[in-house]
């Protein structure tokens, strides 16, 4: 089985605290990925060392079989980032968003890959409007473009979908599927217990730093039901120091 994600003793300490225990994690190539997990459970931290913007203390990652402490090139453009907070340059109109992020990833072919990008995600209404005057929805869906510009074959989510409106949660949905359908690996957090019950292929749970459970939604729940109350019910036991 190929593997995009395989983590092996990962240990993670901040300003004293240890926010992710030794960790051992291996995600399959392909599919939809759902890290679950109360605030402060390790998740984001996690998301963080995948994408390479924090060093973990201890413990190796590799990267569709590429460690990850090297951090080569090649490695930087199989993973996207969509973080939570939106980090796109307010002034910029969308296309300079874009083409400024493209040119900072080497992009090939740069001009056309912006056009491409900017149909495929709707954006011709509003690629000459500035970033500030978005909607919260539109944005995301920039963000989503955006860390999609280097053709990555790991897309990162941190709650993607947090504090959205119904109607915009199902359209990012909708991306996340289609992706997925392409054959990117995707992983994103959630405490939208139907988000995960709808898109997630597998699913691990977290608390306090520690991985409680990782397993495909179908082993999962052939434990709990098959609905997203079961999960969220599940998630609501473990967080509080309960066992499956």
């Amino acid at each position: 089985m190929r593997y995009a994600i395989e983590a092996r003793g990962i240990k993670k300490i901040y300003k004293g605290a240890t926010v992710l225990q030794p960790l051992d994690l291996s995600i399959p190539a392909g599919g939809v990925f759902g890290l679950l997990g109360p605030n402060g459970a390790g998740k984001t931290t996690l998301m963080k060392i995948i994408a390479g913007l924090v060093r973990p203390e201890e413990g190796e990652l590799f990267i569709f079989g590429q460690n990850a402490a090297e951090r080569t090139t090649t490695l930087k453009r199989l993973v996207g980032l969509v973080p939570q907070d939106n980090n796109l340059e307010r002034e910029f109109t969308v296309r300079e968003a874009l083409t400024m992020y493209g040119r900072l990833f080497g992009v090939e072919a740069l001009s056309e890959t912006v056009e491409a990008t900017i149909a495929r995600f709707e954006l011709e209404d509003m690629q000459s409007k500035t970033i500030r005057s978005l909607s919260g929805g539109m944005m995301r869906r920039v963000l989503i473009a955006r860390s999609l510009m280097p053709n990555p074959e790991l897309l990162l989510l941190d709650e993607p979908t947090v504090g959205l409106d119904p109607d915009v949660r199902q359209g990012i949905w909708d991306i996340i599927s289609s992706l997925s359908a392409e054959g990117k690996t995707i992983i994103f957090t959630t405490h939208y217990m139907e988000e995960a019950v709808k898109l997630c292929n597998r699913i691990a749970i977290f608390r306090e730093g520690s991985l409680v459970v990782s397993e495909t939604k179908e082993k999962l729940q052939q434990r709990i039901g098959n609905g997203a109350d079961d999960l969220e019910k599940l998630f609501i036991r473990l967080s509080r120091g309960g066992d499956l």
